[in-house]
């Protein structure tokens, strides 16, 4: 690793805007840097169809991390440590032959020229290139299925060479679409929901809502794990833990049980309500999927949500579990969300609810208690967690 200088990064779909790409490039910038802040302060550069910054202040034995810290930003595409030239062949040669050097089998020089008035094209980088490798090393060349890819990009005022790429997960940078509220359970779906959201360009504030009467610490500390790994995805993550307590005290005491569980749903839209308006957050998310149990079906999600100001957003509306699962085996949540925890959603609920309720219904049963006022009561005893905690401020003596 102790060649490479560069880190490039090639975007995704920031590729497809035209006349507002420099502001998704400088929201994928200011990620990066977030990104790489716990282990050195850089400056991200805007090139052309690229972004890029020096390694020189990362520790060789932090390279690893670093790089799998911008890869698993949204909004990238690919991120490889590269050794930044001048652009000419002669250049270009001095940086892939130590690296072709390093191994052995077939190979390939895979090259991009993105600026034309250069006295040379792509084939002409590959095919030179390609020939000092195989002077040098005796490596045969093999385009088709090489064991060895040697990436090349070169423009008029610089030149790149890599032999690694790490896939991203594409989408929009994060923070580039406004703010969103998500609902994090505890399950396997609400952190899926929260990552699908931040794809698209979402910064997400994630709201848990908790009963520690019933499900005592234990899941606490599990929605705050998985608020530090979802961190990994977007920095800095706001976790806004508020008790439910009450709120399902008095629905148990005042609605019938079988529409507890619509009732539970529709005061934590309220308390996301009141949490959106504050942070100036413009959508709510939520982890349905339709159909997949009995609260979910598409009477019942329109009664629910009809206590929430618009958009509600559910990114798994069209889901099933296995894609779920995947997804969250993918980002790595899968291990945290199994772990033994009761939702607040599941206490003190029928073995069968309602399945197709209407909103009247679930009005008329509000009408038994004062569902606004225990919602802003509930977020105003609130925990606060930032992920990564932030370092605290020591004023000079």
């Amino acid at each position: 690793m102790h060649a490479f200088d560069h880190c490039v990064i090639h975007y995704a779909e920031i590729g497809t805007k035209s006349g507002n790409r420099a502001m998704f490039e400088r929201a994928l910038a200011r990620n990066i840097a977030r990104a790489v802040k716990p282990w050195a302060e850089i400056a991200v550069k805007r090139e052309q169809g690229r972004l890029t910054f020096p390694l020189a202040d990362v520790a060789a034995e932090s390279m690893a991390e670093v790089l799998a810290a911008v890869a698993r930003l949204p909004g990238i595409a690919r991120t490889s440590a590269a050794i930044r030239t001048e652009p000419t062949i002669d250049a270009l040669t001095a940086a892939v032959l130590p690296l072709a050097a390093e191994r052995t089998g077939t190979f390939k020089i895979i090259a991009r020229r993105s600026e034309k008035t250069l006295p040379f094209d792509s084939m002409d980088v590959a095919r030179q290139l390609g020939a000092a490798v195989v002077e040098a090393t005796g490596r045969p060349v093999d385009v088709h299925t090489p064991e060895t890819a040697y990436f090349v990009e070169v423009d008029s005022k610089r030149g790149y060479v890599h032999d690694a790429r790490s896939s991203g997960p594409g989408g929009l940078p994060t923070g580039s679409n406004g703010k969103v509220v998500a609902l994090l359970s505890g399950g396997l779906d609400s952190p899926v929901a929260a990552y699908r959201m931040m794809l698209r360009g979402c910064e997400v504030i994630a709201l848990h809502l908790w009963n520690q009467s019933y499900s005592g610490d234990g899941v606490h500390e599990k929605v705050r794990g998985l608020a530090e790994i979802l961190s990994g995805y977007q920095k800095p993550l706001r976790l806004e833990m508020v008790p439910f307590d009450e709120i399902q005290q008095e629905i148990i005491a005042q609605a019938p049980a079988q529409l507890r569980m619509l009732l539970y749903r529709r005061a934590m839209l309220r308390v996301a309500e009141l949490l959106r308006t504050e942070q100036k957050a413009l959508g709510t998310v939520v982890g349905d999927s339709v159909g997949q149990v009995a609260s979910q079906t598409l009477p019942n999600l329109a009664a629910v949500y009809d206590a929430a100001t618009p958009p509600i957003l559910a990114p798994l509306s069209g889901s099933n579990k296995l894609d779920v699962i995947a997804m969250a085996k993918q980002i790595g949540t899968y291990e945290q969300s199994i772990k033994p925890g009761l939702d607040c959603c599941s206490l003190l609920v029928p073995k069968h609810p309602a399945t197709a309720t209407s909103v009247g219904r679930l009005r008329a049963a509000e009408e038994h208690y004062d569902v606004d006022a225990l919602a802003a009561e509930a977020l105003s005893r609130r925990e606060v967690h930032i992920f990564p905690p932030r370092k605290p401020r020591i004023r000079p003596v």
